[in-house]
């Protein structure tokens, strides 16, 4: 089949990297590096991802008439000169190598494809494609475009409006003042190191009260007439060589400086410290982030609202937004706002230039799916063999039956259907899923699989038709953008789900968008009443399943009760 544009869109050398096809304006495929490596938020070439996406699109190599990418090295140089020019360095100066690594993508990525002589290489802004990813699939002929992060392209937030298929960014706040750097450094100071910790500060929030607010706001941002402004002896992100995102193995120093210890001096272990701290970084974020929407409302542009960057993935503070229904009509976050979702932006945006009719955009579900034929030779597997027993189910109704049944007595499933959810949510289709009526359940996923903190919630997903019934609010959330406030009345009937603060960070479901997911919930709900099912994503310290094989080896390490892999059940023997 000849196609005219086919479009590969890549984030690289950026943590999470990704790759996605585009191919004459439908999206085929996308898929994160870390499924396929196995290494959590990878940032290096994404060469298997890329591959991957081939193979779903039955595309080759040289057949690629463009790559979009989304970072453009040479944007924002006067800042970027100024910057650097204040802290050149003579030894091995680590920002220079980064911009010059990102400066020569196109020599990395023709070493790795063979590509066809005539292919376009497209550099798009960082946060052109963060706020592309969430515009275009929004389907609002106008809205805000708002993107914050960390840091791309030496810039951490980005206003812009969005109309008529084209986006004009209008504000930018530069390195090295961050929200995003902000968050993760206190993320660091209570001593979660891992790269992408911070959704750990968000459930330990909900313990705290806010009574370092004031000392958090006053000492670490500085006043003045721009939305924020960091107080940068508190921090080491802006000094000479420092590490923040290294090669493919984040490495990333200490971006705190020894000026917060001696602000801080409380025991760092100590557990009221810990949660209070965290409910004020929380509630200082939240302070900056409506001063952020409320500058936006003021351009009195449009009551629309679409929302990316690795920020839009603070739940609570959506919650924000999501609530003020006569602030805003229509609010879109995507399912991948962080930087795997800018491959799809940077490709939205060539296609867009090309006027393509942009197709399947919205679903979440563009990775790779397994046959029956398939699992029956991964179960024949010496790995597996004499270890799993399974049974197939020749129609959906006896699986949902067995699953919900299943659930019902207490049991944890692994749910692993159709295609994989690209983007950093298990959606119902990479999933571990458990009773949300049993108060004891968060205790026993821990136990048995997860291994993670106590204080961290479990998501609800939810039959669409029946949010209203047990949520506050009526914002729909079919990717888990945001909180909301489950009602009194329901509160003792679905505990597992229920957080300390009352609220959920949710999961809409319905026919249309994943059919077998809501068969299942559809049946859970004849057996008892209850149209959620408790929902975490199907993994134990590692990325998000992604084979079949995979899923096997997590049943066979931990104490999962059983995984349903499309219409076979698999149990230990």
């Amino acid at each position: 089949m000849s196609y005219s544009k086919i479009i590969l869109g890549l984030n690289i050398f950026h943590a999470d990297s990704s790759a996605c096809l585009v191919i004459d304006g439908e999206l085929v495929a996308a898929i994160e590096e870390e499924r396929i490596n196995r290494i959590k938020h990878y940032s290096g070439f994404p060469s298997k991802a890329i591959k991957e996406c081939l193979i779903l699109g039955n595309i080759k190599e040289n057949e690629i008439t463009d790559i979009a990418i989304n970072t453009k090295p040479l944007s924002n140089l006067i800042p970027k000169g100024i910057h650097y020019l204040k802290n050149i360095s003579f030894k091995e100066n680590f920002a220079k190598k980064r911009f010059l690594k990102k400066k020569n993508i196109h020599k990395t990525i023709n070493k790795y494809l063979d590509l066809n002589k005539k292919v376009k290489f497209h550099y798009i802004e960082h946060h052109l494609a963060h706020i592309a990813s969430a515009f275009y699939p929004s389907k609002f002929k106008k809205a805000n475009g708002l993107s914050i992060d960390g840091s791309g392209d030496f810039v951490s937030f980005a206003y812009a409006e969005c109309e008529n298929n084209k986006i004009k960014i209008k504000n930018r706040k530069y390195f090295p003042h961050s929200l995003g750097i902000f968050y993760h450094a206190m993320t660091q100071f209570l001593g979660f190191k891992n790269y992408g910790d911070e959704y750990k500060i968000m459930g330990l929030a909900a313990y705290g009260k806010p009574i370092y607010f004031e000392k958090i706001k006053i000492n670490l941002f500085k006043d003045g007439p721009n939305l924020f402004n960091l107080n940068l002896d508190y921090f080491n992100h802006h000094k000479k060589d420092f590490k923040y995102i290294a090669d493919d193995n984040l490495e990333i120093d200490q971006i705190f400086s020894s000026n917060l210890k001696k602000l801080f001096t409380n025991n760092i272990n100590d557990k009221d410290f810990r949660e209070n701290f965290a409910c004020s970084v929380q509630k200082v974020y939240e302070f900056f982030f409506k001063k952020i929407i409320n500058n936006v409302l003021e351009k009195n542009f449009s009551k629309n609202i679409v929302f990316s960057g690795g920020c839009a993935l603070n739940s609570s503070a959506n919650k924000f937004i999501t609530d003020k229904n006569n602030m805003l009509e229509n609010i879109f976050i995507n399912f991948a706002p962080g930087d795997n979702g800018g491959a799809l932006g940077a490709a939205f945006i060539v296609a867009a230039n090309y006027n393509l009719n942009l197709i399947n955009i919205k679903s979440p579900y563009l990775g790779k799916k397994f046959n029956k034929n398939e699992i029956i030779e991964i179960l024949k597997n010496d790995k597996f063999n004499n270890k799993l027993s399974n049974k197939f189910f020749d129609s959906d109704d006896e699986l949902f039956k067995t699953a919900s049944k299943y659930l019902a007595e207490g049991k944890v499933i692994g749910w692993f259907q159709d295609r994989m959810e690209f983007g950093p949510r298990a959606l119902g289709n990479r999933s571990i899923l458990a009773d949300p009526r049993n108060s004891d359940m968060k205790n026993i996923i821990n136990k048995k699989i997860k291994r993670r903190e106590s204080f961290r919630p479990f998501a609800p997903s939810i039959l669409e038709e029946f949010q209203s019934e047990w949520f506050e609010g009526n914002f729909l959330n079919p990717y888990m953008s945001s909180l909301a406030t489950v009602k009194k009345e329901k509160r003792k009937i679905i505990p597992a789900v229920t957080h300390v603060d009352n609220t959920a960070r949710l999961q809409t479901v319905n026919k249309e968008d994943n059919s077998k997911f809501s068969g299942l919930l559809t049946h859970f709900y004849k057996l008892t009443k209850v149209p959620i099912l408790l929902n975490t994503s199907f993994n134990e310290n590692e990325p998000i399943v992604n084979k079949p094989e995979e899923a096997l080896e997590c049943i066979l390490r931990t104490d999962m009760d059983a995984i349903f892999i499309n219409n076979f059940l698999i149990e230990k023997i």
